[in-house]
């Protein structure tokens, strides 16, 4: 307690010494803050909200917070400026925020908390990301590291800092679900503590540690981001050199993914390393999409008595899933999926080029599988050198096309993401590692490509459009056959279909002669694209959407059909890919005929070929693409590839579209 009187002071000092059991009371606030008043309808009833789960632990506590939302409703600062202007925050932050990042005015979340936080007091804050959570934590927990008299702020020495911050010198720790999460905090976190003295680093999982431990040990650290498994790591590591004994901020950032994920072991064990919090005083910040129980269980292991808990997401607010128009788009087969988008891409820049009210095009399309993200980015890649028929550049125009997945090295995935960040007009192909928590400015669309593996991931998909309240559109590509699948999963959200995108709807295993000119021109450059991928890679994605896809229908045999429809008219492959007999088994798909097992498999049989018809032995130049073929890409799977889901019931049969080029399907 003596030290902590030394460095803050006695009110910090008695919070500090204070028990730590469950429970919330209300501290008086530092200045009070002025808000316009047409600002004051919206956050109405958004700070110390009553919070049911504290019934449970604490029925004082949440009588106490209640009384208090009713009694008194803080004013806040609603301005960047005005943190200056009023002394409460130091001018390089301001001035970094407003000329570096061109933000002049705070978002509810920041002009809610931001106050709060810079009291030292404990904060439980429940806010949505893309709502500015990242800045609100990052200024005040800055503010509060340049206050304290001890620091050692690093100065620039050469091409390195001086030796003013040190690896011990950690006083901001910042743990996050995942890395591309806790890259993202670090990326904001620099730009604010530019020219400040503050130095910023990083700790997470697929990179090299050694690299990093040379990072802190020559540079110092201040503001320590990471991900659980490699703060523990590092802190827990004596030959590291890295410590925190001055520590006196925590942050969780989406706390309840990180109890969700499993994380709760390591948050412990992590807390075990840091100073006693009754010795050195340490403020905890949470910040939380939901507070399910396991996050105030965190709760009353973590806080002091006198911690705050603002909700920033109003009851009557419009989540992203219900508020974003939403349509489902079904493809005739997978083989449709890349001519949709590419078509959806074309439609909305002819609108843009005569609107120039709208935005950029820039899309995230999501694939269920690694290789499938893998195989569609290297497409549009091609296509990028693609000149289309009658048409000036390339069918995608000026667009970047960028990729991320679990796959990539933890360097490639953040450049990806900083390039996609930073770009006007791009598709990110994307599994569903960006799905939650990462935040991609301008986002117009989110294409899903195949049923989502659940609700939640579906929602959490399409919550990276429609952010701080910029419009946005979804899409779901879905094969006919999945309709039963996505009526168990997603058939009360407000989805409507779309029969706009002629592509999605044409008969790609006939003769497109009759098709329109646009359609027959827009499958024609995909086909041309997927010629130039290389066939490795091709046979390694039929394979790992094998378990994904099989359980996406109830008939398993109509899946395996499906796929083999893909492989030939989508991919360009003379035949579909053999698959060993062990994985055939192992997935349930060993008595399909329809799929071809490897020669010399446990089942001693030859391969099963559907399609002997003169085919077998045919090498891939006889594509029915045709075009010669790269060396892009690698075989790279593995049994994880193969892992499906649950069976949703029986397919849907569907006459929509009688007849003919657009409504033959194959009678399964």
């Amino acid at each position: 307690m003596l030290g902590a009187v030394r460095r803050f002071g006695v009110s910090q000092a008695l919070r500090a010494s204070a028990p730590r059991s469950l429970s919330a009371r209300w501290a008086p606030q530092l200045l009070k803050w002025q808000a316009p008043a047409s600002r004051a309808p919206v956050l109405a009833k958004s700070l110390h909200t009553s919070f049911p789960a504290l019934n449970a632990a604490s029925a004082e506590a949440t009588a106490t917070l209640e009384n208090v939302s009713q009694a008194q409703e803080p004013e806040f600062i609603t301005e960047f400026a005005d943190l200056k202007n009023k002394g409460l925050i130091d001018p390089s932050i301001i001035r970094n925020i407003s000329q570096r990042m061109g933000l002049t005015t705070m978002t509810d979340v920041q002009s809610q908390t931001i106050n709060q936080m810079l009291g030292g007091v404990d904060v439980l804050a429940q806010a949505k990301t893309g709502t500015g959570k990242t800045l609100a934590f990052l200024i005040p927990t800055m503010q509060n590291i340049l206050s304290d008299p001890t620091l050692q702020r690093a100065q620039p020495q050469g091409r390195h800092r001086s030796s003013g911050a040190g690896s011990s010198d950690i006083r901001a720790l910042i743990i996050s679900p995942t890395r591309e999460l806790a890259e993202q905090i670090a990326a904001e976190a620099i730009k604010v503590a530019q020219g400040t003295g503050l130095v910023v680093q990083t700790a997470v999982g697929g990179t090299h540690k050694r690299s990093g431990l040379m990072r802190i040990q020559r540079d110092g650290c201040h503001l320590l981001v990471g991900t659980p498994g490699r703060i523990k790591d590092i802190l827990s590591d004596p030959s590291s050199g890295v410590s925190a004994p001055k520590l006196n901020t925590l942050i969780l950032d989406e706390a309840d993914r990180l109890l969700d994920q499993g994380f709760s072991q390591e948050i412990n064990e992590i807390k075990d390393l840091l100073p006693d919090p009754f010795k050195v005083d340490r403020q905890t910040l949470m910040l939380s999409a939901t507070v399910p129980k396991e996050v105030m269980t965190m709760v009353k292991r973590t806080m002091k008595p006198d911690f705050k808990f603002i909700k920033t997401v109003r009851d009557d607010e419009i989540p992203t899933h219900i508020r974003v128009p939403q349509k489902t788009v079904f493809l005739h087969g997978y083989e449709n999926a890349l001519p949709a988008v590419l078509e959806l891409a074309k439609t909305y820049q002819a609108r843009q080029a005569e609107d120039q009210t709208l935005r950029p095009f820039k899309a995230i399309v999501y694939f269920n599988t690694s290789n499938e993200v893998n195989l569609a980015a290297e497409a549009f890649m091609v296509l990028r050198g693609i000149r289309g028929d009658g048409r000036s550049g390339s069918p995608l125009g000026r667009m970047r096309v960028h990729q991320i997945h679990s796959r990539l090295t933890q360097a490639a995935r953040t450049n990806s993401a900083n390039n996609f960040r930073r770009a006007e007009e791009a598709i990110l192909f994307s599994s569903d590692v960006t799905a939650r928590g990462m935040d991609f400015p301008e986002v117009t669309h989110v294409i899903q490509v195949g049923p989502p593996r659940d609700r939640e991931t579906y929602i959490h998909r399409i919550g990276r459009t429609g952010r701080a309240g910029k419009e946005g559109e979804g899409y779901l590509f879905l094969h006919d056959g999945e309709y039963e699948s996505y009526q168990s999963k997603l058939g009360d959200l407000p989805l409507t279909e779309d029969t706009t995108l002629s592509t999605a709807a044409l008969n790609m295993t006939r003769d497109l002669a009759t098709a329109s000119p646009a359609a027959a021109e827009t499958i024609n450059q995909i086909k041309e694209a997927m010629a130039e991928v290389s066939p490795i890679m091709k046979e390694s994605t039929y394979r790992s959407q094998l378990g994904v896809v099989s359980q996406s229908f109830t008939k398993r045999r109509t899946a395996i059909l499906a796929l083999n429809d893909l492989a030939i008219h989508g991919y360009g492959l003379a035949e579909p890919p053999a698959v060993k007999a062990s994985i055939a088994r192992n997935l349930g798909l060993d008595r399909i005929k329809e799929l071809k097992i490897e020669e010399g498999g446990s089942y001693g049989r030859r391969a099963i070929d559907p399609f002997d018809s003169g085919r077998r032995g045919r090498s891939n130049d006889d594509s029915p693409f045709g075009g010669r073929r790269s060396s892009r890409g690698r075989s790279s799977y593995g049994r994880s590839d193969f892992g499906g889901r649950s069976d949703f019931g029986e397919s849907r049969s569907s006459n929509r579209n009688g007849g003919g080029l657009y409504g033959a399907r194959p009678r399964y």
